[in-house]
């Protein structure tokens, strides 16, 4: 079962949105509870559990994406998807780690769309862990905190979403076979990097969660693409 929010101010709005929800619930076979507030104040003021949020960014008083700032404050996980008609939003979206935008009226086929990326994020990275053993001892990581991991001499550095990094006495090819997760691919000699937190592809560079870049390698330049398109759905 996966908790969905609507931050929606407008009636007809929320309903058409939900009615998609529950239709893709329905044809997917997928056990989706929608609920419904109409402001990001309520947002921001009260304890509103959910699974995958849907955002409204023109909502009075404090907007959605001045919400989704004060969300990623304390919650860098729950995906997050904008459901507006102000396209300029769209670049400013990747600050608070939006997953995607839904430009109004909302069609049935772009929700689609969308849901498949978040509940494949959700089912890839929920509940699962990693042991890293460091110089302090072991800690559990989760594995969605992981942005990406390089080898540095006889070390790795796991460089997790909240800016802090974690070295262990270790390889990349131990590290792949303890890693079942799809979601986790080499880019070069050196780097595994968590294809749930590739922000941009320029060239031969990704652009990660928290500003960092990283090199794909010439020889793996192909498959690095090829994964990261099929991963999100042909969207790149």
């Amino acid at each position: 079962m996966y908790r969905v929010l609507l931050v929606e101010d407008e009636e007809h709005a929320a309903t058409v949105l939900s009615d998609c929800v529950m239709r893709y619930a329905e044809s997917r076979g997928e056990d989706l509870r929608v609920s419904w507030i109409r402001s990001a104040l309520e947002f921001s003021a009260e304890s509103h559990p959910a699974d995958i949020i849907f955002m409204d960014i023109d909502l009075p008083g404090i907007n959605g994406m001045e919400a989704a700032e004060l969300l990623r404050t304390y919650d860098e996980e729950t995906p997050l998807v904008f459901v507006t008609n102000l396209a300029q939003y769209a670049v400013k979206g990747y600050e608070v780690d939006a997953l995607d935008f839904i430009v109004k009226p909302v069609r049935y086929n772009d929700l689609v769309m969308t849901l498949d990326r978040v509940l494949r994020r959700l089912r890839r990275t929920r509940g699962r862990t990693t042991a890293v053993q460091t110089h302090d001892g072991v800690r559990v990581v989760s594995l969605s905190d992981i942005v990406y991991v390089e080898a540095l001499n006889h070390n790795l550095a796991f460089h997790l979403v909240d800016g802090s990094e974690l070295v262990s006495r270790a390889t990349l090819s131990g590290l792949e076979e303890g890693l079942e997760s799809s979601s986790f691919l080499r880019v070069s000699k050196s780097c595994i990097v968590n294809l749930e937190h590739i922000r941009l592809i320029s060239g031969d560079e990704l652009k990660l969660t928290g500003g960092d870049s990283v090199w794909v390698s010439r020889s793996r330049r192909k498959v690095v693409l090829s994964t990261v398109a099929d991963f999100l759905g042909g969207s790149i």
